[in-house]
Protein backbone atom coordinates (compact mmCIF):
# COMPACT_ATOMS: atom_id res chain seq x y z
CA UNK A 1 0.00 0.00 0.00
CA UNK A 2 1.39 3.24 -1.02
CA UNK A 3 0.77 6.42 1.47
CA UNK A 4 1.51 10.05 0.82
CA UNK A 5 1.92 12.29 4.34
CA UNK A 6 0.38 15.13 4.36
CA UNK A 7 2.09 17.82 3.39
CA UNK A 8 -0.69 20.68 3.13
CA UNK A 9 -2.78 21.39 0.53
CA UNK A 10 -2.42 22.48 -2.80
CA UNK A 11 -3.13 26.07 -2.09
CA UNK A 12 -2.00 29.25 -3.14
CA UNK A 13 -1.68 31.49 -0.25
CA UNK A 14 -1.43 34.95 -1.90
CA UNK A 15 -4.86 34.65 -3.58
CA UNK A 16 -6.49 31.52 -1.80
CA UNK A 17 -6.77 29.77 -4.49
CA UNK A 18 -6.72 25.71 -3.86
CA UNK A 19 -6.15 23.55 -6.91
CA UNK A 20 -8.87 21.59 -6.79
CA UNK A 21 -8.94 19.00 -9.26
CA UNK A 22 -11.58 17.00 -10.21
CA UNK A 23 -13.42 18.07 -7.22
CA UNK A 24 -15.86 19.83 -8.61
CA UNK A 25 -15.92 18.96 -12.27
CA UNK A 26 -18.39 20.14 -14.74
CA UNK A 27 -19.53 19.45 -17.97
CA UNK A 28 -19.69 21.12 -20.68
CA UNK A 29 -17.04 23.75 -22.21
CA UNK A 30 -16.50 25.58 -18.88
CA UNK A 31 -16.80 28.96 -21.02
CA UNK A 32 -16.99 31.11 -17.99
CA UNK A 33 -13.16 31.09 -16.84
CA UNK A 34 -14.59 32.20 -13.22
CA UNK A 35 -17.80 32.34 -11.00
CA UNK A 36 -19.63 33.07 -8.67
CA UNK A 37 -22.49 30.38 -9.64
CA UNK A 38 -23.34 27.51 -8.66
CA UNK A 39 -21.12 24.71 -9.29
CA UNK A 40 -21.75 21.92 -6.64
CA UNK A 41 -24.64 21.22 -8.19
CA UNK A 42 -23.91 21.04 -12.00
CA UNK A 43 -20.46 19.05 -10.64
CA UNK A 44 -22.79 16.34 -8.48
CA UNK A 45 -25.17 16.40 -11.73
CA UNK A 46 -22.02 15.25 -13.77
CA UNK A 47 -20.69 12.91 -11.30
CA UNK A 48 -23.93 10.87 -11.06
CA UNK A 49 -23.86 10.01 -14.81
CA UNK A 50 -20.28 8.41 -14.27
CA UNK A 51 -19.74 7.56 -10.57
CA UNK A 52 -16.22 8.16 -11.14
CA UNK A 53 -15.38 9.81 -7.64
CA UNK A 54 -12.99 8.18 -5.34
CA UNK A 55 -14.69 7.07 -2.17
CA UNK A 56 -13.06 6.52 0.69
CA UNK A 57 -13.65 6.65 4.33
CA UNK A 58 -11.25 9.38 5.14
CA UNK A 59 -12.96 11.19 2.14
CA UNK A 60 -15.45 13.52 4.88
CA UNK A 61 -11.68 14.22 6.65
CA UNK A 62 -9.93 15.22 3.99
CA UNK A 63 -12.30 17.68 2.90
CA UNK A 64 -12.41 19.73 6.01
CA UNK A 65 -8.98 19.66 6.16
CA UNK A 66 -8.75 21.33 2.93
CA UNK A 67 -11.95 23.38 4.42
CA UNK A 68 -9.49 24.94 7.15
CA UNK A 69 -7.30 26.50 4.87
CA UNK A 70 -10.52 29.01 3.68
CA UNK A 71 -9.95 29.02 -0.07
CA UNK A 72 -11.42 31.54 -1.41
CA UNK A 73 -11.03 30.21 -5.17
CA UNK A 74 -11.51 26.80 -6.37
CA UNK A 75 -9.51 26.16 -9.54
CA UNK A 76 -11.25 23.36 -10.96
CA UNK A 77 -9.85 20.45 -13.54
CA UNK A 78 -13.04 20.25 -15.70
CA UNK A 79 -15.21 23.68 -16.11
CA UNK A 80 -15.02 27.01 -14.41
CA UNK A 81 -12.89 28.01 -11.48
CA UNK A 82 -15.29 29.55 -8.62
CA UNK A 83 -14.54 32.25 -6.15
CA UNK A 84 -16.19 32.65 -2.54
CA UNK A 85 -16.71 31.03 0.29
CA UNK A 86 -14.59 27.84 -0.44
CA UNK A 87 -14.63 26.54 2.93
CA UNK A 88 -18.17 26.40 2.62
CA UNK A 89 -18.58 24.84 -0.38
CA UNK A 90 -15.72 22.09 0.43
CA UNK A 91 -18.09 21.36 3.48
CA UNK A 92 -21.28 21.11 1.10
CA UNK A 93 -19.73 18.61 -1.18
CA UNK A 94 -18.75 16.28 2.05
CA UNK A 95 -21.93 16.51 3.03
CA UNK A 96 -23.25 15.72 -0.15
CA UNK A 97 -20.82 12.44 -0.69
CA UNK A 98 -21.44 11.52 2.60
CA UNK A 99 -25.47 11.01 1.84
CA UNK A 100 -25.28 8.62 -0.97
CA UNK A 101 -25.43 4.98 0.54
CA UNK A 102 -22.07 2.84 0.39
CA UNK A 103 -23.65 -0.02 -1.75
CA UNK A 104 -23.41 3.06 -4.83
CA UNK A 105 -19.58 3.92 -3.72
CA UNK A 106 -18.49 0.07 -4.61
Amino acid sequence: MCRKSWRGPPLKSKTRTLLAGDLFAQGGSGAVPLTEADILGPSEAFRRQMDYYAHAPQTAATLERLAREQPQVLACMHGSAWRGDGAGLLRALAKSLGARPLAAAA
